[in-house]
């Protein structure tokens, strides 16, 4: 559990760092790499829940 609330951290660090680089300066591919860094933490999330979901009926 420790290692998915560093990896949501790093995740937020990660969005808020190209935010603060889009915004200084106006490059749009900053916005591309959020884009791609959200893209991956959803599908990382889905599988993430996917994954207790299938423990909890296994061990049930």
């Amino acid at each position: 559990m420790i290692v998915i609330r560093l990896l949501i951290v790093a995740l937020l660090i990660a969005v808020a760092a190209l935010g603060l680089a889009w915004l200084f300066t106006g490059n749009r591919k900053y916005l591309g790499y959020m884009g791609r860094v959200l893209r991956f933490a959803i599908v990382f999330g889905f599988v993430a829940a996917l994954l207790f979901v299938v423990e909890r009926l296994v061990l049930r």
